[in-house]
């Protein structure tokens, strides 16, 4: 059995800046902070995931993910390089690439709800020690059991997409996977994904909170997909929803 390649990619770092127009310096001495303090960085920080989160930037998500696949391959993009599609699916068009995206959670959990008890806990705590909880160490699962959690919206999204005769062979799906009880096994083999070449998709690539593979892409996707095939990547600074 061929052993798993895995690839580190660097992704640029975003630098934090002040929004009061004063000019700091790297050897500019800052104040400690307090609880307070990151209290209040915490709430922003819910705040603005509830934002995200929202109906009204479905499309920025979806984005998001596609960049965090292209980040991953080495592929340059700005955001006007995106566009949406005028009847989805697809959900974002980049270059030759017509992608949908899904997302991959655990079962039950809804992030919508999840994040907004979050914010009202933040906003009611007094303290950071009332922010403190423990959570279950994840579990660690292989390829192949991570690859059986995207079945379900894959047969669903193919089964509806063939009733509306639209052509499966014409997008490439992008399954990002949000796990919070279990993480991906890097060691682990991936198996051939036989079902889902079967439905028709023209290529399939999988992201997760540190890791991106393009799990396959056929002749006519496109070139920065196909260049890729089969290769994981382990991303230097996790990210996830």
């Amino acid at each position: 059995m061929e052993s798993p390649r895995w690839i580190v990619s660097r992704s640029n770092h975003r630098r934090f800046c002040r929004n009061d127009g004063r000019q700091t310096s790297n050897s500019a001495k800052l104040s400690p902070m307090d609880d307070s303090d990151y209290l209040r960085l915490l709430t922003l920080q819910a705040e603005q995931a509830n934002a995200f989160l929202s109906n009204a930037r479905k499309w920025e998500r979806e984005r998001w993910v596609c960049q965090r696949l292209l980040q991953g391959l080495n592929v340059p993009h700005r955001d006007e390089d995106f566009m949406p599609a005028g009847q989805e699916p697809p959900d974002v068009l980049f270059q030759d690439a017509s992608f949908e995206v899904f997302f991959v959670l655990d079962e039950g959990r809804r992030l919508n709800d999840e994040w907004r008890e979050e914010l009202q806990r933040r906003r009611s705590a007094f303290s950071l020690s009332q922010l403190v909880r423990r959570e279950a160490r994840p579990k660690r699962i292989s390829a192949v059991e991570l690859l059986q959690r995207l079945a379900p919206t894959l047969r669903k999204k193919s089964h509806n997409y063939r009733e509306r005769g639209l052509e499966l062979n014409e997008l490439d799906i992008i399954a990002f996977a949000s796990l919070k009880r279990e993480v991906l096994d890097l060691n682990s083999h991936f198996p051939p994904p036989t079902e889902y070449l079967r439905q028709g998709w023209r290529s399939l690539s999988l992201v997760g909170p540190t890791f991106a593979r393009v799990l396959f892409a056929h002749p006519d996707a496109p070139g920065f997909l196909r260049a890729n095939l089969g290769r994981s990547i382990v991303f230097d600074v996790g990210i996830s929803l």
